[in-house]
């Protein structure tokens, strides 16, 4: 049915209110989901013609007459949106992954949570079937959707900044104000490309693209301080790919060369730059105990602990402590007693500031600094220096634990580790067919307590790998339709050969590595809507939309 452009603004209105909640509101973007269904249902149906159908009729014949109409014209509506999704059959695909996880009740035992499982993943079979259905955007219309998405992104940004500048928190991650940090991470991303292509391909002035440009800067920055290593894996790996696909495609031998050879002299450069790194970091060198001072300045004598204490910014932490002079130190400057704060974090954070552990170094540190280490935050540099190279920082210090302890308490890359053993153990046990959509949660708790897992209850997670977390809920052959449901439009729709959904595909191929994508609501949310709006909208060129007409029409 037509809808004119009133229909159409309802509809465009719905669209922007999910891409400006997706960075910033889970509650928003649940209010917005029913909003875009009553407007597939409702919009189209001609209620000023209805009305003037049965003006002449009195009041209670006229009302019920309309209400007899409407209701046809609604279930018209509902027929021929639902026929149009059934005909297209990469929204059928789509929304499959919604179906694979119902069919995952048939074995499952813990029927409520698997209830709430799958109110969680509804839009995965929600925006197949809404936005394959309606009339595609133009062009200038998706663009807008962009743009509010993008708008909402600079939003969150400035109060990420605001918390990072003000040092408001206590880790990184507490600077994303609104949803997770990893989830606003992969929008920020996202962003990043959408801006990037639109100063290449939009004829925009001059100052806008600067404006756009530095937009891009603003969140690459962000990106680090965030300490996120799947953003710049991302930001590395989907940039390579592309120069290395239109080089193979239009390049002639002699640019081939020059760019592979370009890729790999960087990508040295990288690799050895970062070997270095690790190697100065766990490797500093042997300590000649005889030339280290034996007391302080007080006359107290020093302890030079290697083994207790990590290796951590190139220097041995444990070196240089005192721990009488630093316990009556610290009664002069805090009003928490020094048997009430984790001494490791005292010991590393001075050496962070490459202070000695003893009444002097104590004596030096800030009022700010005693908050943190009463706060236990064990480096000055995860506040005022956060990035790439504090989280390799953060990784070699875990490292150095678990290889000695096994203990992946505090440190998310080790937890991965457990996290992974617990997946492939049960996997292992429910092959074919998974645990079941509800059971996830009993079938890795079962595991850590059978396993004696050192992970306290607070971190017994599960995947945090979305290919792992689908073959323990549904198996070997849910995991098959799951990629099945991915690579399809990429290898089958035209329409998604496009720079923009590329894109998207790529960021969430390669960050379902690392976590558990639409196990959650923000996840799922921001990969069902895009997933389906890139394909289902114009983003090129003004003859995509009648191609995909043609396509669901065949």
């Amino acid at each position: 049915m037509s809808y004119g452009k009133i229909g159409t603004g309802f509809y465009l209105l719905g669209l922007i209110s999910m891409a400006v909640f997706i960075p910033l509101s889970n509650y928003g973007m649940s209010v917005t989901q029913f909003y875009l269904l009553a407007v597939w249902i409702l919009v189209g149906v001609p209620m000023a013609d209805i009305n003037k159908m049965f003006s002449e009729k009195s009041l209670l014949p006229r009302l019920s007459s309309q209400i007899a109409v409407s209701f046809r014209y609604i279930g018209c509506n509902i027929k021929e949106r639902f026929n149009t999704f059934l005909h297209n059959k990469t929204a059928l695909v789509l929304s499959s992954l919604f179906l694979i996880h119902v069919l995952g009740l048939i074995h499952t035992a813990d029927f409520d949570y698997a209830a709430k499982d799958l109110r969680t993943k509804l839009p995965l079979l929600l925006f197949p079937v809404l936005l394959s259905s309606m009339k595609p955007l133009t062009r200038k219309q998706t663009d807008i959707v962009l743009w509010f998405y993008i708008a909402s992104i600079v939003f969150g940004a400035i109060f990420s900044t605001e918390k990072y500048l003000s040092k408001d928190f206590l880790d990184v991650r507490e600077i994303s104000v609104f949803i997770s940090h990893i989830r606003f991470c992969l929008s920020i991303v996202f962003s990043i490309f959408i801006l990037a292509y639109f100063i290449v391909t939009r004829k925009y002035h001059i100052s806008l693209k600067i404006i756009m440009t530095t937009l891009i800067l603003w969140f690459l920055w962000l990106t680090f301080v965030f300490e996120s290593l799947i953003g710049f894996v991302l930001l590395t790996v989907i940039p390579s790919l592309m120069i290395i696909y239109f080089t193979i495609k239009k390049g002639n031998t002699t640019v081939k060369i020059i760019v592979f050879s370009l890729i790999l002299v960087v990508f040295a450069i990288g690799s050895l730059k970062t070997f270095k790194i690790i190697k100065e970091n766990l490797f500093p060198g042997k300590i000649d105990f005889s030339t280290l001072d034996k007391t302080t300045k007080l006359g107290n004598p020093y302890i030079h602990d290697t083994v207790n204490f990590p290796i951590e910014e190139g220097r041995y932490s444990g070196l240089y402590i005192c721990e009488p002079e630093l316990e009556e130190e610290w009664k002069k400057i805090s009003d928490v007693d020094f048997k009430d704060i984790d001494y490791q974090s005292v010991i590393r954070y001075l050496n962070s500031k490459n202070l000695r552990k003893d009444a002097e170094g104590l004596s030096q540190l800030t009022k700010e600094d005693i908050q943190h280490i009463e706060n236990n935050i064990d480096n000055y540099n995860y506040i005022y220096n956060p990035g790439i190279m504090t989280r390799l920082s953060k990784m070699l210090v875990a490292y150095q634990r678990y290889k000695k302890t096994k203990d992946a308490n505090g440190s998310s890359e080790f937890q991965r580790i457990e996290y992974i053993k617990a997946s492939l153990n049960i996997i292992k046990d429910n092959l074919i067919f998974g645990v079941g959509t509800g059971d996830l949660p009993d079938a890795f708790e079962n595991y850590y307590e059978e396993s004696d897992s050192k992970l306290l209850p607070q971190y017994r997670h599960r995947s945090h790998n979305q290919y792992l977390s689908i073959t323990v809920g549904l198996g070997i052959i849910g995991l098959l339709w799951f990629l099945f449901t991915l690579l399809y439009p990429i290898i089958f729709d035209k329409n998604s050969r496009n720079f923009l959904y590329v894109t998207f595909f790529l960021i969430m191929l390669l960050s379902m590595f690392t976590e558990d994508t639409i196990e959650s609501q923000a996840g799922v949310t921001l990969f069902a809507f895009f997933n389906s709006f890139l394909l289902f909208n114009n983003t090129t060129d003004k003859n995509q939309t009648s191609c995909r007409r043609q396509n669901m029409q065949k």
